[in-house]
């Protein structure tokens, strides 16, 4: 048998091994549907890889969707944040912490990690991450479904003009281009320094209710009541005034908390709750004779307790009961408490419907049927045909919505309606752009982004207003006329094109 000599294959593949390894960061999660039970923190693990031969420096964001289903409606808040971030290279695994929840929540994450090499823009993202937070372990379903995503470069209008071996421009478009180039890279940095001038707020307002006397002493007394700090929750909304809210549990599961709200530095609201608060508040209802007879009532026409919650709003605090029979009918008893005073009891309860109401539910949908059928087959039938006259529908002029949108939120801003003056020039400029490229419904911010990198369009700056609208509208960002005047600006030019 003839011998192959497999030295200089060998000695080939190694010396291209090191020039066709790409220099790479990726994102990975072994899971796209994550359950964690209320009260439980959500750490979900990301595995970044960075094959860099260096730490890469950029910014990491992520923007979280909170639904909550109540009474069979469906609430929902958009919240985002974005900071600096350094990548270590090699493999490392981040503990991505989106806090806990006291209640049945569902939240859907976006994470995206930006960063530039060698003159050029790139960027790592995972979308469509859910977490839930469920009551009891047999709702939880956590299985195995990993999702990976690698750098992608973000082409600049230049490059991708340069791709397409398109015409060069005129001086004008050069300068167009130019111009709005500078106003997005303004836009970012000022995005930036406004990042950061909310986290060293957040980071004195914090500072400023840790020191407050009147806090201290109220932490103290839980401390010496064996309660241990479990959450911090703070809600400012500048370095000296905001909503604050503690957490505590000791060791046998029992909770308590303190909140209240700090103005001009100065504590204005303070409150804590504990567990023997709310058993001396159990005790002083149980001793109610109204409350005997509203539970009697109900014991005797089949109903079981189902939960019970506490609510309070300063030195008030709302106690409700509720209760099921086997029909799923329900019944809630209310009482109302003002310091430890029991102030007033009452009963709600779903009441059957009365007979008339039944029978309007089938007369109704009949009278519906009837004329229906009767301007369908009678009715028609007497029209003279021959005068009647075609109906034309005009297609939907987007552009002039556009505008009409832009032009109102250019109202809105003189009018000191600095939300919706962002909100409705974000709007303007998504319902634009979605029609233009043929997509019949409007985009999310995220879907438009990531559509137009599909369609390999030029987007940063389109990214930056509408970064910029969310977070203003959501009051993540405070307005300035500036920043205002260069999104209408880049919106007039995008809508015109």
């Amino acid at each position: 048998m003839r011998k192959i000599n497999l030295f200089p294959l060998l000695l080939f593949l190694l010396i291209i091994m090191p020039l066709t390894s790409a220099e790479d960061i990726t994102f990975s999660i072994n899971q796209t549907e994550y359950y964690f039970l209320t009260g439980q923190e959500a750490v979900i693990p990301l595995t970044i890889n960075n094959t860099f031969d260096k730490d890469i420096a950029g910014q990491i964001s992520y923007s979280i969707i909170q639904t909550v289903n109540q009474g069979g409606q469906s609430y929902s808040s958009t919240r985002s944040n974005v900071q600096s971030f350094s990548v270590q290279k090699g493999n490392n695994t981040l503990g991505m912490n989106f806090g806990s929840s006291n209640t049945p929540v569902t939240y859907t994450v976006s994470i995206e990690f930006s960063y530039d090499e060698q003159d050029d823009d790139y960027v790592v993202s995972l979308d469509g991450i859910k977490i839930f937070f469920v009551s009891n372990e047999s709702q939880q379903n956590n299985q195995e479904n990993p999702q990976q995503s690698n750098s992608e470069k973000i082409i600049d209008a230049t490059q991708q003009n340069n791709q397409e071996q398109q015409q060069p421009q005129t001086p004008q478009e050069q300068l167009q281009n130019n111009q709005m180039n500078q106003d997005s890279q303004s836009l970012k940095e000022q995005m930036q320094q406004q990042i950061q001038q909310q986290q060293a707020e957040k980071k004195e307002f914090e500072q400023s209710v840790k020191e407050n006397n009147e806090v201290q002493e109220m932490q103290e007394e839980l401390q010496n009541q064996g309660y241990n700090l479990t959450e911090e929750q703070f809600n400012n909304e500048n370095n000296n005034t905001g909503d604050f809210n503690f957490s505590y549990q000791n060791d046998e599961g029992e909770t308590a908390n303190i909140e209240g709200r700090m103005e001009n530095g100065e504590i204005t609201e303070l409150q804590k709750q504990t567990a023997e608060d709310r058993q001396q508040m159990m005790d002083t209802l149980n001793q109610s004779q109204q409350f005997q007879d509203f539970q009697e009532q109900l014991n005797s026409e089949g109903f079981n307790q189902t939960n019970i919650s506490f609510n309070q709003n300063g030195n008030d605090t709302t106690v409700e009961i509720e209760y099921k029979n086997d029909k799923n009918e329900t019944a809630m008893i209310q009482a109302e408490f003002e310091d430890e005073e029991l102030k007033e009891v009452r009963l709600e309860k779903q009441e059957d419907l009365p007979w008339y109401f039944l029978l309007l539910a089938i007369i109704i949908p009949i009278s519906i049927i009837s004329l229906y059928l009767y301007r369908k087959y009678i009715l028609k039938k007497q029209v003279d045909t021959s005068k009647q006259k075609p109906i034309i529908s005009k297609p939907f002029d987007y552009r002039n919505e556009a505008y009409r949108l832009l032009n109102d939120a250019k109202k809105n801003y003189k009018q000191g309606l600095y939300k919706d003056a962002y909100g409705k020039a974000g709007q303007s400029l998504r319902l634009f752009l979605s029609h233009y490229h043929g997509v019949k419904e409007e985009m999310t911010n995220v879907e438009m982004i990531r559509y137009l990198k599909k369609l390999k369009k030029p987007h940063d700056h389109i990214k930056q207003c509408l970064d910029l609208c969310s977070l203003v509208e959501f009051a993540k960002y405070a307005e300035n006329e500036s920043d205002f005047s260069k999104i209408i600006q880049v919106t007039s030019e995008v809508i015109s094109q």
